[in-house]
């Protein structure tokens, strides 16, 4: 009679253990993008500023491991130096080139939390998909003054590309954490081939042809999570 009396209680603390560790949450995030390019034609590329914000989903199998996945708007586009251009009314032989391109991202991330109730130090990991929404480019001369009209075109720009991300942070308490990660892609940003857009007239190292470039970008992030067990 004892050993089925603590072989239930065992049971009920297990399963109560279980539905403590475990749950559904929804949340909501944003941050800052430091962003640019990297790959063959990247000589030249600086960081820029930029933002991302959406939603997130996670399913937390126990305190320790959960997936995670992400609807972001993000972004990305890089800030290259020493491009040539010139107009009927204004020329620089050492310009900066501007480009904001704006993304739908969708991580699917593996998080390890190390703590106790999902509190902690956490790591995560997974594939991304990035889907292209817009795009904004322009040259500015030495000073910063813009000296060319703004392309929002996105004819040059493969309109999915698959990356990867990686990121360390702290999940201060239940709902709120705090993040920084680093995202790649391993597909090309521009289509292979001419240039139907401002790199064919601007960016003479390139010979009309658009560059070899793939998205580098380091987030910090903040985020809220709502519900669980």
């Amino acid at each position: 009679m004892k050993k089925t009396i603590l072989s239930l209680a065992l049971l009920a603390g297990l399963s109560s253990a279980a539905k403590a560790q475990t749950g559904l949450k929804l949340g909501l995030k944003g941050g800052f993008n430091g962003a640019t390019f990297s790959g063959n034609d990247s000589k030249g590329n600086q960081y820029k500023a930029g933002f991302t914000a959406g939603g997130l989903i996670n399913y937390g199998f126990s305190d320790l491991i959960s997936v995670q996945g992400e609807l972001l708007y993000s972004q990305k586009g890089a800030s290259i130096d020493g491009i040539n251009y010139t107009t009927a009314s204004a020329s620089t032989t050492n310009g900066t080139f501007k480009s904001t391109i704006g993304y739908i991202d969708v991580p699917i991330l593996l998080k390890t939390t190390i703590g106790e109730d999902g509190k902690g130090l956490f790591f995560e990991l997974g594939p991304q998909g990035s889907f292209v929404i817009n795009n904004r480019d322009f040259i500015e001369d030495g000073g910063g003054k813009q000296i060319s009209s703004s392309n929002t075109s996105t004819d040059d720009l493969n309109k999915v590309v698959i990356g990867y991300v990686g990121g360390i942070g702290y999940q201060i308490t239940s709902g709120l954490g705090i993040g920084l990660r680093y995202a790649g892609d391993i597909s090309q940003v521009y289509k292979d081939g001419a240039s139907k857009n401002l790199f064919s007239s601007a960016a003479s190292g390139f010979k009309g042809q658009n560059p070899s470039v793939r998205n580098s970008v380091f987030q910090l992030q903040v985020h809220y999570m709502f519900g669980g067990n």
